[in-house]
This record gives C-alpha cells, structure tokens and sequence, in this order.
C-alpha cells in the first residue's frame, strides 16, 4: 500500500512538473515591448536632466554618453527598424 502510494507519488510529480514548466508565458505585443523600451530611456534620460549635482558641461556629456549607448542598444535590437530608431533618438535628444 504504501509502495504503490510512493510510486504513484513519483510518476505525478514529474508529470507536474513538466506541465507547469511547460506553460506559455503572457508574451507582450511588439508594439507594448517598444512602448517599454522608449519609457525606460526617457526614465534614464529624465534622471541625467534632473540631477542638479551635474553642471551643465558634466550634463551634455552624460547627455551624449547615454545617446551613444542607446543608440548602439537599438541598432542591436530586433523590434525597432532603423526609422524608428532615429525617431526615438531624436525623441530623447529633444528632451530638456
């Protein structure tokens, strides 16, 4: 009795397991995941305009030094095309 309990223990758990190791993710929407990824930049961005420690030479230069990284950031990625790209760009480099 307890045998059979035990190994009927042991053949649901791996069963379990796989099914709830197997179930689909929510994936987001192209669209939703770029919407996410601009945010994120401008949140970066707002953090370099508003920090009042930095003068305004120290500023333009973080400025650039984040550009440059998202620039390379979005040549690398798959969801935004080239167009896009520069649109976010000039989005972010509007921003005072």
């Amino acid at each position: 009795m307890e045998t059979t309990i035990i190994l009927l223990i042991i053949i649901i758990l791996p069963i379990i397991f796989y099914l709830v190791k197997n179930q689909k993710k929510q994936v987001k929407s192209p669209h939703i995941k770029k919407q996410e990824i601009i945010d994120n930049y401008s949140e970066e961005m707002k953090e370099i305009l508003c920090n009042e420690s930095y003068n305004p030479e120290i500023r333009t230069r973080e400025k650039i030094k984040l550009m440059k990284k998202i620039n390379y950031e979005l040549s690398m990625n798959l969801f935004f095309t080239e167009e896009e790209s520069k649109e976010v760009l000039e989005l972010l480099a509007k921003m005072k």
